[in-house]
């Protein structure tokens, strides 16, 4: 650690000069709100006024208030659903020109610039967004709450609680989340395979499940390194709220039909969104949470806990899922009697699926094609 600045009147000492350079050093970003960008419009961001940021250690900005729209973007002319979109403030290097703000698809730097005249200063998701009040009500098309046929009220746009800024975001990557509220982040999609042992939350894909040999603990890890957790029953409740129920019938509000043979693609269903933005937290895969349960009735397995009295089992269950190691035993009075809540319902629960649906009865080492996981995240 070195002295940066000192007060010298006679202005010999090169620590005493005061310059763009080290005013980017000090300043690096300081903005009236640590939401200083917000989604003002479907298809429109605001950049909010009085921010002063520095840009590659150069230039240093102090921002208007500014709309950005699809007219920002390196490349195209319309955002995509289900894309991830980043936010940048450009430098032209040029003394007499303001800062530029350019929307990408890159997570690095917008195409015509790069990493040291332009700065990512944000980001959003682009998928459905549920018409609600201020007080996250669902609204029909006559903004009447609940009122009938507020199940479609559905449009694409920005998703406004996936808004993020340097000051207001998850610790872990933000793409494909939405803020819930108390300083939780939580996955808009059903998470799938990101190709390095962790999970995504993305547009499009097969959720993970015991097809893959998931069960409870893998998604415990995968998403540990993914930086997230299992969410709990009650962040369950709170980001599957607005979530249309499920169907036997039909796979209208949720991928939930009983005819359904299987789990399909993340985001096939436009009205499965709730309030916040959280998509097919209703039907196609149950969720598992962190919450682990005692299972009342008292079973026996002659194979694992012959009788009900506390011991080891004769084997351990718990050597199940994705990965095949030693992994201890379970100290139990009864077979099978460590559960872990799952939510939301599956393929093909129909009417059962629905913003509080839960079930109670599946061990943590089950290996159940049918469950699957959504990875949370505290704010940073």
């Amino acid at each position: 650690m070195s002295r940066l600045l000192v007060d010298d009147v006679t202005k010999t000492d090169a620590r005493a000069l005061l310059n763009v350079n080290k005013m980017a050093t000090i300043s690096d970003i300081v903005a009236p709100s640590n939401e200083y960008i917000y989604a003002s419009g479907a298809n429109e961001l605001t950049v909010v006024e009085g921010c002063v940021i520095a840009v590659g250690g150069a230039g240093i900005f102090k921002t208007a208030n500014t709309i950005l729209t699809a007219a920002n973007l390196d490349a195209g002319s319309a955002f995509a659903v289900g894309k991830d979109y980043y936010v940048y403030i450009c430098d032209s290097r040029i003394d007499s020109a303001d800062e530029k703000y350019v929307i990408s698809l890159n997570s690095t730097y917008p195409t015509g610039w790069n990493a040291t005249n332009s700065r990512k200063i944000g980001g959003f998701h682009y998928g459905r967004c549920r018409k609600v009040d201020r007080n996250l009500q669902p609204l029909n098309g006559s903004s009447v709450i609940f009122g009938t046929g507020w199940e479609s009220a559905v449009s694409n746009g920005i998703v406004p609680r996936s808004v993020w800024t340097l000051g207001h975001r998850p610790k872990c990557s933000p793409e494909g989340m939405v803020y819930l509220g108390g300083g939780t982040w939580v996955d808009i999609y059903l998470n799938s395979d990101d190709g390095a042992k962790g999970l995504k939350s993305e547009y499009g894909c097969a959720p993970m499940t015991g097809t893959e040999s998931m069960n409870w603990y893998n998604f415990v890890e995968r998403l540990a390194k993914s930086g997230k957790r299992l969410p709990n029953y009650a962040e369950f409740c709170a980001y599957a709220f607005g979530s249309p129920a499920g169907l036997d019938n039909a796979n209208t509000n949720a991928w939930s039909a009983t005819s359904n043979t299987g789990r399909g693609v993340t985001g096939s269903v436009v009205n499965a969104v709730s309030s916040v933005g959280v998509v097919d937290a209703v039907g196609r895969v149950w969720e598992w949470l962190d919450e682990l349960i005692t299972r009342a009735e008292h079973a026996t397995n002659a194979d694992y806990h012959a009788s009900v009295a506390w011991g080891w089992d004769k084997k351990s269950p718990l050597n199940t899922g994705e990965k095949s190691y030693d992994v201890g035993n379970i100290y139990q009075y009864y077979a099978y009697s460590l559960a872990a809540l799952v939510a939301g319902g599956d393929w093909n629960s129909g009417a059962n699926c629905g913003a509080r649906a839960v079930r109670c009865n599946g061990y943590p080492w089950l290996v159940d094609t049918g469950v699957g996981a959504r990875g949370a995240c505290d704010s940073l």
